[in-house]
């Protein structure tokens, strides 16, 4: 079997033998009886059980950065594991010895099948929290629990809004290095269209959304009057999207949807179809006077089943290996990482 990592230390040599065990235990489940919600079947089996070497290899390269940046050995890390869903970065985590891991996503199924895999594989989590970063905050501080690290895997470009994300972790975990990846990346060319594509395809379904809750609102304005507004608020939710309709029945202002490029989220709950960031942006919304804040480019799967596409993902790993601005635009995902100005 090929290795998930290529470092050769202590903790390089501990996270690839955990994560060879990891996989050869996901790899002898039967999803269809551990009793998930059809949906969270479908999405593990779809998204990690028919990639699951690619699914572990980016969950022990993510521990391994990220613990490296702590200069703590596993054990004595605290780790969170944010909109985890049923990825296999916690269940790594504790396979390696980390001091406490938990688990936090926004929807109670998602828990119940992450609970259900674990349990499958004889992992214990110490605790799984259900709901937004608010809850989550609130719900380590009745813990008790400092985190050292908080990671996430595709699920910074979902999140309605980054500056109060980080703003409130700063405050309620001040210690906590934020390491995240995202396929995201604006800097790739190709990523960069696809997601474009993939805005224009969702903001047609967004676009009814934001119609009806306009029509809820103000039942009585005029159809060509509702129609303006629920074009101009693309990128606006829940109360944003309440106040820019009380506004604009007020005084006719209408907001400016060009600031979010081609973005668009669900107006229902502020989800967003993979909000596609510049790397300036990234910086400012995550406020550098608390944050350190770097970006570190991806690398390709070589697990296909093709061999032309693993050729290929080889050529491209050996190219951002290399480093500079081509290895980010190469890259079909990026690390997104913040360190508290905080913390020597």
């Amino acid at each position: 079997m090929d290795k998930f990592l290529p470092y050769e230390d202590d903790l390089g040599l501990l996270i690839n033998s955990g994560a060879t065990e990891l996989y050869l235990r996901l790899t002898k489940i039967n999803a269809d009886r551990l009793g998930m919600p059809e949906h969270c079947l479908d999405y593990f089996k779809s998204s990690h059980s028919k990639r699951l070497f690619f699914s572990t290899e980016t969950s022990a390269h993510i521990l391994y950065r990220s613990i490296k940046l702590t200069g703590k050995a596993p054990g004595e890390i605290v780790l969170m594991d944010y909109g985890a869903g049923v990825g296999t970065l916690f269940l790594l985590a504790k396979m390696i010895g980390c001091r406490q891991v938990i688990y936090s996503d926004h929807l109670n199924e998602w828990r119940i099948s992450a609970e259900l895999i674990a349990q499958a594989i004889n992992i214990h989590i110490d605790n799984y929290i259900v709901g937004d970063i608010t809850h989550c905050l609130d719900r380590l501080a009745k813990l008790n629990t400092q985190c050292d690290v908080i990671t996430s895997r595709n699920v910074i470009e979902h999140i309605y809004n980054l500056n109060e994300f980080y703003t409130s972790t700063y405050i309620k975990q001040p210690r906590a290095i934020i390491f995240s990846s995202t396929t995201a990346n604006k800097q790739n060319p190709a990523a960069a269209i696809k997601h474009k594509l993939w805005h224009k395809k969702w903001e047609k379904v967004f676009f009814g959304k934001r119609l009806v809750m306009i029509e809820r609102q103000s039942p009585g304005m005029a159809v060509y009057r509702k129609r303006k507004l629920a074009k101009y608020t693309r990128g606006l939710a829940v109360k944003d999207l309440t106040d820019a309709i009380n506004e604009y029945r007020k005084s006719g202002s209408i907001p400016n949807p060009r600031v979010f490029g081609s973005n668009t989220c669900d107006p229902s709950n502020g989800v967003w179809a993979e909000n596609l960031l510049s790397l300036k942006t990234y910086r400012r919304m995550i406020d550098e006077k608390k944050y350190a804040v770097t970006f570190a480019p991806g690398f390709w799967d070589t697990h296909y089943r093709q061999n032309y596409l693993n050729f290929a993902a080889r050529l491209l790993n050996k190219l951002i290996l290399k480093g500079g601005k081509l290895a980010m635009s190469l890259a079909p995902f990026i690390y997104v990482i913040a360190r508290p100005k905080n913390v020597a």
